[in-house]
């Protein structure tokens, strides 16, 4: 699988972003992938840390030397991680704007998949949070996973799935490979009954059943939650059966309602935005279209919460 042959991990230092970089070096040795670490310092003296959420102030002077010492810190990890994980490592010190330097890296390095940390959030913070990596997501063409103190890809048994209105391609291909490395079992979710007493996403959700089936044996579940918003019920959803993962696309399928924000922004396990597969008109690929559902056996499958 080409998606992750080349990660890159935002670090800051913290013990949030040192985490995030175990975390990372986990996957990559998953995936035989080549990890980079890439530290970014601002040049002005106000400045924001590498990660968000976080402000500092530095005397401008003392750049240079800051800069240098950096280095050696990321060298230092670089080597811890390449000992533990038998991984190849780069690392990558910068100065300048997070955001146009995170862009030229994943451009110039072909990065497959950023990973990020999030450490426990004040309101503020998630809301900075949010809007640093929400621009991140929307800025780059790889997928973007953000990690939480209490991740631990080592235990990575349950992923979930929330299927909307189409047959997520792009992330039960990812998920898929994920179980398979960390012998993982696949959930997949979609909102049950609405005040009319129709499921407008179950056909969907049957089909995509239906698309993984095709592609392997590996132990799905296949649910109904309840709820007015799905990234909503996938929060229930995922808290209530303690799982590991959650794979969702960037925009209204991860949006919160009223002014909650993104699941990003509340989650406590590592959540992938994975970039839907597109066509040339730009619509979502759908591989079974949209049909009524007619097999009685496979509806037993489905069991409301």
């Amino acid at each position: 699988m080409q998606d992750f042959k080349r990660i890159l991990a935002l670090i800051d230092f913290s013990p949030v972003s040192m985490h995030t970089a175990e975390e990372a070096a986990l996957i990559a040795s998953k995936f035989n992938s080549e990890l980079h670490l890439l530290h970014v310092s601002s040049n002005s003296a106000p400045a924001y840390l590498s990660l968000p959420g976080t402000y500092f102030f530095r005397n401008p002077v003392a750049d240079e030397e800051i800069y240098r010492l950096n280095k050696y810190k990321l060298e230092k990890i670089k080597i811890d991680l390449e000992n533990k994980f038998s991984l190849n490592v780069r690392t990558h010190e910068k100065k300048g704007s997070l955001m146009e330097i995170v862009k030229n890296c994943i451009h110039t390095l072909q990065i497959n998949l950023v990973v990020v940390g999030s450490g426990k959030k004040t309101r503020l913070k998630k809301i900075i949070f949010g809007s640093v990596v929400n621009s991140i997501i929307r800025l780059v063409k790889a997928e973007v996973l953000c990690i939480y103190p209490e991740s631990n890809c080592k235990k990575l048994k349950k992923i979930v799935i929330p299927v909307g209105e189409f047959i997520p391609k792009r992330k039960i291909r990812l998920a898929y490979e994920m179980a398979r490395k960390f012998a993982a079992n696949i959930h997949l979710i979609t909102l049950g009954k609405n005040v009319d007493g129709h499921t407008e996403n179950f056909n969907a959700l049957i089909n995509t059943y239906r698309y993984i089936r095709d592609l392997t044996n590996i132990p799905i579940e296949c649910k109904t939650v309840a709820g007015n918003n799905l990234a909503e019920a996938t929060l229930r959803y995922v808290e209530k059966i303690g799982a590991d993962l959650i794979l969702i696309n960037p925009g209204m399928e991860s949006k919160l309602s009223g002014w909650g924000g993104e699941i990003v922004n509340h989650s406590t396990i590592p959540v992938l935005s994975v970039h839907p597969i597109v066509n040339y008109t730009g619509q979502f690929i759908n591989q079974y279209g949209i049909k009524k559902f007619s097999n009685e056996n496979e509806m037993d499958r489905i069991k409301n919460i």
